[in-house]
C-alpha cells in the first residue's frame, strides 16, 4: 500500500489555515478564525502559533477560560511565549482576577523588558487592585516605551483623578485627546475633573464633544444636565435630563435632579411627578440616601 503522508504538503496546508485564520481575526470574524486554527491544529498538533490564535479569537468572543486552556497549551510546547503569557494576563484579567493577571503580565515583562502593552496592561490591574501608584509607574514605562501610547494617558489620568491630583489628571486626559482626536472616554473624564475642580463652565465644552461623538451616552446628557444645573441654566439642564432620561429609563438621579430643577422654576406639579418616579426608583434599588432627599425634596409639594 502506498504511503501518502506528505509532511512537505502538511505544513504548507496548516500553514494555508494560519494566514487564512489571521486574516479571518483581522476582520472581526473570530468564530471562523477559531474553525481555521482548529483545522491548522489537525494537520499539526503541536503548532503554538494556532493555539495563541485560537486562544486570542475566544478572547475576543468573550470564551475567557477556553482561551486560558489554549494559552496553557503553547507555554507547554514554548515556555518562552510572551504573547502566551500576556495573552493569558489579559483573560484572566477580564474574568475579574486582577492578581493572577499581574502574574502573567511580570512574566511576560521578564522575557520582553521592552513590552509596552504588557506594562500598560499590568498598570491597568494594579489600578483596580487600588494600586494607584504602582500603576501610574507601569503607565509611566508604557509611555516611555511608546511615546503615542493615548491609553496609556488616559489611563495614567484615570489614576491621577482617583488620586485627587486633578490638574495632572486634566494634563495627561489633554494629552490623550491630542494623540486621539475622538478618545470619547478621555474627553468625559477630563470634563468629570473640572467639574470637580468646581468650573462647570469649562466641563461643558468637553461634555459637547462627547454627545457629539456618541450621541446615546446617557451619563454625559447627565453630567453636563448637572453642569448646566450649577450654573442655574435650569432650561438646558432640564433639557439634558429629558435626553438621559429617554435613553436610559430607570435613571434614578436624572429623574430627581429634573424634579429639582422643576421644583427651583416654579413647576410644582411636572416636579412632583419627577420626584415620585425618582423615589420609586429608590426603593426599587433600595437606595435608603436618595430615599431620603427625595422624602425631603417632596415636602411641600
Amino acid at each position: 500500500m502506498q504511503n501518502t503522508h506528505n509532511p512537505f504538503q502538511e505544513e504548507v496546508s496548516a500553514k494555508a489555515y494560519l494566514d487564512k485564520a489571521e486574516m479571518l481575526f483581522t476582520e472581526g470574524r473570530y468564530e471562523a478564525a477559531i474553525e481555521a486554527h482548529s483545522n491548522a491544529l489537525s494537520i499539526n498538533p503541536n503548532s503554538a502559533k494556532a493555539y495563541n490564535g485560537r486562544g486570542a479569537a475566544k478572547s475576543a468572543l468573550g470564551s475567557y477560560f477556553e482561551a486560558i486552556e489554549d494559552f496553557d497549551q503553547v507555554l507547554e510546547l514554548d515556555p518562552d511565549s510572551t504573547h502566551a503569557y500576556y495573552n493569558r494576563g489579559i483573560a484572566k484579567g477580564k474574568l475579574g482576577h486582577p492578581e493572577a493577571a499581574i502574574e502573567d503580565f511580570n512574566m511576560a515583562i521578564r522575557k520582553n523588558p521592552n513590552y509596552a502593552e504588557a506594562y500598560y496592561n499590568r498598570g491597568i490591574a494594579r489600578h483596580k487592585m487600588g494600586e494607584r501608584s504602582e500603576a501610574i509607574e507601569d503607565f509611566n514605562i508604557a509611555i516611555q516605551l511608546k511615546t503615542d501610547y493615548a491609553e496609556a494617558y488616559y489611563s495614567r489620568g484615570s489614576a491621577k483623578r482617583d488620586m485627587r491630583k486633578y490638574f495632572s489628571a486634566i494634563s495627561d486626559f489633554s494629552k490623550a485627546i491630542r494623540l486621539k482626536p475622538n478618545y470619547v472616554e478621555a474627553y468625559y473624564s477630563r470634563a468629570s475633573v473640572k467639574g470637580n475642580l468646581g468650573h462647570p463652565e469649562d466641563s461643558i465644552p468637553d461634555y459637547n464633544r462627547v454627545i457629539a461623538l456618541k450621541p446615546d451616552y446617557a451619563e454625559a446628557y447627565y453630567n453636563r444636565g448637572q453642569a448646566y444645573q450649577a450654573l442655574r441654566n435650569f432650561e438646558n439642564a432640564i433639557s439634558d435630563y429629558d435626553t438621559a432620561i429617554n435613553l436610559k429609563i430607570d435613571y434614578l438621579v436624572a429623574y430627581y435632579f429634573r424634579g429639582i430643577s422643576k421644583k427651583t422654576l416654579g413647576s410644582t406639579r411636572e416636579a412632583k411627578r419627577d420626584l415620585e418616579a425618582a423615589l420609586k426608583l429608590a426603593n426599587q434599588q433600595r437606595d435608603i440616601f436618595f430615599i431620603n432627599e427625595i422624602e425631603k425634596a417632596l415636602t411641600g409639594l
